[in-house]
């Protein structure tokens, strides 16, 4: 995968400021798709739904943007995929990205009946022939069964994403933080499926052809999903604050939770290019550098949640555990 001692230093360095003792240091470095976090454990307590307050960050979301940030494609990332897919083949101005910083916290603290849950994967492959549909280009003889295995790769990488869809949603935000993490690299994987046959196309194309793609993204005028807004650096905390009610005992941990929020944020914002890539192969690997970039911020924000719970009394914990931040997608 891309980046992935990039990962590792930044997750070790948030363990080194979080977690202080060795048992603690091994927390959290679960890597892989397939680990969907700890065991569910349910809880029958009333929930407190507190909605982000009148003078928190706004944003100009249209109402892509809006569906994109609600539907939880940090837990079932093939509700992502499609959007994913368009950035690489088809980008278009209307695209945002769907793992945003509001919408890891969206995610984490929602309600998902298990009705609703039942319904959020697909069970059959969508339509994976975006990449077909490069006519304009003129592939040869020769390059039209590369093509296919581009289309083939493409079906693959959506059905890999469907098998990885969990079966629950554990009720746990530190859990569902945790899930969210091993999802990442499930997209990252999927993105890897698609990487190489993508990469072997390219090559095959003349100066002519690759003009013609390359003509086509800069006629688009195309903004990266990333640069579009910056990240609210300090959401959710006066929601926090509002629902725990923490003592003075507790404001350093809370502190220290904020700082955490702020580096996830900041690394969220950090190394966004204001030009969008030519060519299809590297929009796809500026894609998965961005999703290294959102699992060090994921995976910040899930230890440092873990660590501040266990500043909590039993109450608290409770409130914080029974949050809604966002309405049910």
């Amino acid at each position: 995968m891309t980046m992935i001692g990039v990962r590792i230093a930044a997750l070790g360095l948030a363990l080194a400021v979080l977690c202080p003792s060795p048992q603690a240091y091994a927390f959290g470095l679960r890597l892989g798709p397939f680990i969907l976090g700890g065991q569910a454990h349910h809880h029958h307590h009333p929930r407190h739904i507190v909605r982000r307050p009148t003078g928190a960050p706004h944003s100009d979301a249209t109402p892509t943007d809006v569906a994109q940030n609600r539907a939880p494609g940090l837990l079932y990332p093939i509700l992502a995929w499609s959007s994913f897919a368009d950035d690489i083949f088809r980008p278009t101005n209307n695209s945002s990205w769907p793992f945003s910083y509001e919408s890891i916290f969206n995610q984490a603290f929602a309600e998902y009946p298990v009705k609703r849950i039942a319904d959020l994967c697909p069970r059959r492959i969508g339509n994976s022939d975006g990449a077909l549909r490069w006519r304009e280009i003129g592939p040869t003889p020769a390059q039209r069964p590369l093509l296919q295995k581009l289309g083939t790769a493409l079906a693959q990488a959506n059905g890999y994403l469907i098998k990885s869809c969990p079966a629950e949603i554990p009720p746990l935000p530190v859990e569902r933080l945790q899930l969210m993490v091993s999802q990442i690299d499930a997209m990252t994987m999927a993105l890897e499926i698609v990487r190489v046959p993508l990469q072997k196309f390219e090559q095959s194309l003349d100066d002519r052809q690759r003009a013609r793609l390359s003509a086509r993204a800069a006629s688009e005028g195309v903004t990266p999903v990333c640069a579009k807004s910056l990240e609210p650096a300090n959401w959710p905390m006066p929601i926090l604050q509002q629902a725990l009610q923490p003592t003075a005992a507790q404001e350093v941990a809370l502190n220290n939770l904020e700082r955490a929020f702020n580096r996830a944020a900041s690394g969220l914002n950090a190394k966004c290019s204001d030009r969008l890539p030519a060519m299809p192969s590297a929009r796809l690997q500026a894609i998965e550098a961005r999703l290294d970039i959102t699992w060090v911020a994921v995976q910040t924000i899930q230890v440092a949640v873990a660590q501040f719970q266990k500043q909590l009394s039993d109450q608290q914990r409770a409130r914080f555990n029974a949050l809604q931040l966002a309405a049910t997608p």
